[in-house]
């Protein structure tokens, strides 16, 4: 019997949840096949497909939509609505499902799960549940699969997470030399703030991070903070932050600017609704914080690399000027 070909478009949540999907439909003998990372050809795609009115991660998803529908039998595309209480995904990924099915034609059939814990049907083991009976019809394999697939998914989950105590016990804010030659770059620490498939796209951000890395640079995400950190840091907030994908972004904001990293960049997209809210509330918290240098990078189909590139090394000098005077040596100019 020839395997089922599933799809997983390399775009959005898939940051996220890839791994508990590719191993879940593995088990159950189908064949994932995940899109190419972001490139020219994707996004071209999604544009000519998506309203302009939508944000760019979207019109990206589109074009990865687009790139696997001849190469598969069934696209995954989730319906993530609600996967923990009080909180849920943005109005376009709940509506995704709607939206691609509306706007692309002649595409292979498409998996729609509902994710929303509110609902008995909408857990994450009923949801793949609905998924996995289509591959077999043994109910029994199916909940095996999940078992073990959601038991993978947390222990890699948690093994990603720095211990708190231990996130700048090694940091190269402590290894600064007293007197650093002129021609030597001082290292610092730069929290690269953003949805996850904004900071781990790196087509779309210009290969910010590993651009980042070259100019000796102590790459710091949200994804290396406690849950339980971010949980604390949001009781500051003076209302709750409905949103699942701001409730981190916000609340590592805070924790890096509570511990004082040299700096913190904050990716958002254009059109974003989230992001025009969490950037103000990140922008006020850092007014808190003057010895912490903040900037923020908006991003769409538009954006120039000169530009990013030329803001990246602008806010670097302006930070390793700064560390400079602190250590006492004379900046050079």
């Amino acid at each position: 019997m020839q395997k089922k070909k599933i799809g997983i478009p390399y775009a959005l949540y898939f940051y996220e949840y890839y791994p508990l999907w590719k191993e879940f439909l593995t088990r159950l003998g189908a064949e994932v096949i995940l899109s190419q990372p972001t490139n020219k050809k994707i996004l071209d795609l999604g544009i000519r497909s998506a309203l302009s009115e939508v944000c760019l991660p979207v019109k990206i998803f589109y074009g990865h939509v687009l790139s696997l529908s001849e190469q598969v039998d069934y696209i995954l595309i989730p319906r993530m609505v609600c996967i923990e209480r009080g909180a849920f995904f943005c109005p376009k990924m709940i509506g995704l499902p709607d939206m691609v099915r509306s706007s692309l034609q002649n595409l292979p059939t498409q998996l729609t799960p509902i994710i929303d814990v509110r609902q008995s049907y909408g857990t994450w083991k009923n949801s793949l549940m609905e998924v996995g009976k289509l591959i077999t019809d043994n109910s029994s394999e199916i909940s095996r699969a999940f078992s073990d697939s959601w038991k993978i998914f947390q222990q890699n989950y948690l093994a990603n997470i720095l211990e708190p105590n231990l996130l700048f016990k090694s940091s190269i804010q402590n290894n600064i030399p007293k007197k650093p030659r002129k021609d030597i770059e001082i290292p610092v620490n730069i929290a690269v703030l953003g949805h996850n498939y904004l900071t781990n796209d790196s087509y779309v951000n210009m290969d910010l991070i590993n651009k980042l890395k070259k100019m000796n640079v102590n790459v710091l995400t949200p994804e290396i903070v406690h849950p339980a950190i971010i949980k604390k840091q949001l009781k500051k907030l003076y209302k709750p932050i409905f949103w699942s994908l701001s409730r981190k972004v916000v609340g590592a904001a805070f924790y890096y600017f509570e511990k004082k990293v040299d700096g913190i960049i904050h990716l958002t997209s254009f059109e974003c609704g989230e992001d025009s809210m969490v950037g103000e509330l990140i922008h006020h918290q850092s007014q808190k914080y003057p010895d912490v240098s903040y900037t923020e990078f908006v991003f769409d189909e538009h954006s120039g690399e000169a530009g990013i590139n030329t803001r990246i090394e602008a806010f670097l000098d302006m930070i390793r000027r700064k560390k400079r005077y602190e250590i006492g040596l004379t900046p050079s100019w």
